[in-house]
């Protein structure tokens, strides 16, 4: 349940895409850090693309020649993990951080100061149920972004009861992250249902008002759900009704117009941070 000589472990989870591997990779051997940190890779990838991920790692990190990081590869088909969350409990099982976090294939810190920022926040090792959370810098199509939550937001204890952060913008304690899994029956909004979970059994919650990821919405966050999965979701006693609302709303926009969905997405924050 962590290893006082490793001070925070990064999950990373890729799959098939050596360019947004490098990008994730390439962050974080920026970060100016003084404590020791894991890199945990866990890798879903063709055996191709798995050998050149290999070389790309073993290549980045020589460059870099960082002796605060420690890297664990996993092959997942190898293990035999197959998905999104399945491969996310695995991470989180044997990250040996008094903290962790979880930076995908593709994300990047905000800057190379942010790892350090969201570091000192976590000074205390006795701290067994923390959750530390910043704010994401969203990067939409079209040159749209913003920020979630905003720079305008005053109460971050209201805000935090009604909205989760990104889990890229989040640092947890490895006690309070493992008493969890991700839901594997919960499609897309198992990782909301888990951040819920978080924050609701933290015995302390620290914000940073600054940007701490850049948080691409390239992913899963960025395609249409399938109808098949907007009847799970609507059939799940677990998730609430606000959830599935804006869930059944997101199913309802074209592909082809998907970029509006993310623009009210932005101006809901807007709104948030004007209440909050």
């Amino acid at each position: 349940m962590g290893n006082n000589n490793i001070h925070l472990s990064i999950i990373t989870l890729s799959k098939n895409d050596n360019i947004k591997l490098s990008r994730t990779l390439k962050s974080i051997y920026s970060q100016k850090i003084n404590l020791n940190i894991e890199l945990i890779i866990i890798d879903g990838s063709s055996k191709k693309i798995q050998e050149k991920n290999k070389k790309l790692i073993k290549k980045l990190y020589n460059i870099k020649k960082e002796k605060y990081i420690s890297i664990k590869y996993f092959n997942s088909l190898k293990k035999k993990i197959f998905g999104i969350y399945p491969c996310m409990n695995y991470g989180k099982k044997v990250a040996k951080g008094n903290y962790l976090m979880f930076l995908n294939s593709g994300d990047q810190f905000y800057n190379i100061n942010s790892l350090q920022i969201i570091l000192e926040k976590t000074t205390d090792q006795i701290k067994k149920n923390c959750l530390i959370f910043g704010q994401a810098n969203i990067i939409a199509s079209n040159n749209l972004n913003w920020l979630f939550p905003g720079s305008n937001l005053r109460n971050y204890e209201n805000w935090i009861k009604l909205f989760e952060p990104n889990h890229q913008a989040m640092i947890i304690s490895n006690r309070l992250a493992n008493i969890f899994d991700f839901p594997t029956n919960m499609e897309s909004v198992s990782d909301g249902y888990w951040k819920r979970l978080i924050i609701k059994n933290s015995k302390e919650i620290i914000y940073i008002n600054q940007p701490i990821v850049n948080f691409f919405l390239d992913g899963v966050s960025a395609i249409k759900p399938s109808y098949k999965e907007l009847v799970k979701i609507l059939n799940n006693k677990n998730i609430n009704i606000f959830r599935k609302l804006i869930f059944f709303i997101k199913y309802l926009f074209p592909r082809k117009l998907f970029f509006v969905y993310h623009k009210l997405q932005k101006y809901k924050s807007l709104i948030i941070d004007f209440i909050f």
